[in-house]
């Protein structure tokens, strides 16, 4: 009789448990709402996530931020041990039990693309691991906190650091991985707007078309897969497939440009719209480069950004404008394995205009004046060695009137080598033959690519950095202790070092060697 009392006590508990669940979840709803409608979260309630998020959300209300903090210190007690791959596992966890949680998606998507990537010697290992960090804010982390302006500049700041930046050894490798994809996107540097515009915006509107869908019923008997990625490949395309294309051009044109935008918008998240608006105000950009995508993403950022992140999203917008003038045009010649990056000096007028913007919103900032400055210094050397005399000249006298010169920088030609060599009075005579050897390489190294403009600007610069340099330290009795060898003898080691370089490229293309 007593066991019977203990089994119905105990139903009794289970279903008390069961009705207190239920009740929790229904006032969580409610509590959602109350607060998308109040505003105190970044987006509307969870839609369409996946089970384990909705149960958790739902089932366990207000109990999973406790158990979440408890799985977080134990993440951050792993993070100081180094145990990177452990990691993983428990920062899945507390983004399922809070999603909304902006820390915990920069976190888990810096370990995989920082830290654990550079657990690979592979190149291709570690593009993997990029590649996650990337998804993982773009497809999840943003999705759940679309008013979180922080997730899109530590997106934006992967583009800008990890694969626009030289620190890690494989940065040849993301953005050589990179531009393959978007060039395959966009068929080329830039989307065709126009184009994107005219797309059916789904699969309904598309196949009302009877030319399409006869198109479409072709390409499947052939063995291609209408709306997959493979169709935008048109080199890599079946020889079946490929006829089936060219009899019927309008509408292959037209099944095309849908599957390029539902790719660009499902796949990358990137809105055309968005995209041709950055274009018309800091453009032209080079797509297939990580500078424009940081761009995008700090953009995206900015209109929901307040405060600290509104300076953040700037930063970032101007920094990568300013990286892509350095180097925001691609020059590849598949044939012979080269991928080089060359200035995009259409971007001059544009910078400037971001960088006034910048200084009339954060007045007094002095990061914002160093690094308009300092690009300023930078534009003046590619002006310079570009042969834009006059251009560089303005520079010079802009910077001068606003006091960012030195002393000894009275001349525009002491402006342009102390910028180039970036300080006159601490460099060695190592330090400036790096400078001037490494102009006479990107000389010789364009002009065989055929670029005579490149490759006498660089020519000019190296000469213009010898001279100087020998005038001012190597004068009189100096000259054999800290003179520059003869500029000849230079020109020479310049020549045999892009000889090297050609005929390792075309050794690794031909066979099949990585980057």
């Amino acid at each position: 009789m007593r066991g019977g009392g203990y089994m119905v006590r105990g139903l009794l508990l289970a279903a008390s448990a069961a009705a207190a669940f239920w009740v929790a979840g229904g006032l969580n709803r409610r509590l959602a709402r109350m607060r998308a409608e109040y505003a105190m979260v970044p987006g509307s309630p969870l839609e369409n996530s996946p089970p384990l998020v909705s149960f958790t959300t739902v089932a366990l209300g207000g109990f999973r931020g406790v158990l979440a903090d408890l799985l977080w210190m134990r993440a951050s007690r792993l993070k100081a041990e180094g145990h990177y791959f452990e990691l993983m596992q428990l920062a899945e966890w507390i983004t399922d039990l809070e999603p909304r949680f902006p820390e915990v998606w920069v976190f888990h998507a810096w370990n995989m693309a920082y830290n654990v990537s550079v657990l690979f010697e592979n190149p291709e290992d570690r593009w993997r691991w990029v590649q996650h960090g990337i998804e993982l804010l773009r497809d999840k982390g943003i999705v759940y906190n679309p008013g979180e302006a922080r997730l899109y500049r530590e997106l934006g700041w992967i583009f800008q650091h990890k694969i626009g930046g030289t620190l890690d050894r494989a940065h040849w490798h993301y953005k050589r991985r990179w531009a393959a994809w978007m060039e395959l996107l966009f068929d080329g540097p830039l989307p065709d707007f126009a184009r994107l515009r005219e797309a059916a915006r789904t699969r309904f509107e598309l196949l009302r078309d009877a030319e399409v869908r006869n198109l479409v019923k072709r390409l499947r008997e052939a063995g291609l897969d209408p709306f997959g990625e493979k169709l935008l490949d048109a080199r890599g395309l079946p020889a079946p497939a490929a006829a089936v294309l060219e009899e019927a051009p309008a509408a292959a044109a037209r099944l095309r440009a849908y599957v390029r935008r539902e790719t660009m918008v499902r796949k990358y998240k990137l809105l055309p719209e968005v995209m041709q608006e950055i274009e018309q105000r800091y453009g032209p950009l080079d797509w297939r480069l990580p500078q424009a995508h940081a761009v995008y993403w700090a953009y995206r950022g900015r209109r929901v950004a307040r405060g600290y992140e509104l300076l953040a999203c700037d930063r970032m917008i101007y920094q990568s404008l300013g990286d892509a003038f350095r180097r925001g045009r691609l020059f590849e010649d598949r044939k012979r394995g080269i991928f080089l990056l060359r200035p995009n000096l259409a971007l001059l007028p544009r910078i400037r205009k971001v960088y006034a913007e910048a200084l009339e919103r954060h007045p007094g900032d002095k990061t914002v004046e160093g690094s308009y400055a300092n690009f300023m210094r930078d534009a003046a050397v590619l002006l310079y060695g570009y042969g834009r005399i006059e251009e560089a000249r303005g520079v010079y006298r802009d910077l001068k009137r606003h006091g960012w010169t030195t002393a000894e920088e009275s001349s525009f030609r002491s402006f342009i080598y102390s910028s180039a060599v970036h300080s006159l009075r601490n460099l060695s005579s190592r330090n400036v033959a790096g400078v001037v050897e490494g102009a006479l390489f990107q000389a010789y190294l364009w002009r065989s690519m055929g670029d005579e403009q490149m490759a006498e600007g660089f020519d000019r610069l190296a000469e213009l950095c010898w001279r100087e340099y020998m005038r001012s330290h190597a004068a009189g009795g100096l000259r054999e202790r800290n003179g520059l060898p003869p500029l000849q003898s230079m020109r020479r080691s310049a020549i045999e070092r892009v000889r090297e370089m050609m005929t390792d490229s075309v050794s690794r293309v031909r066979t099949g060697g990585g980057s």
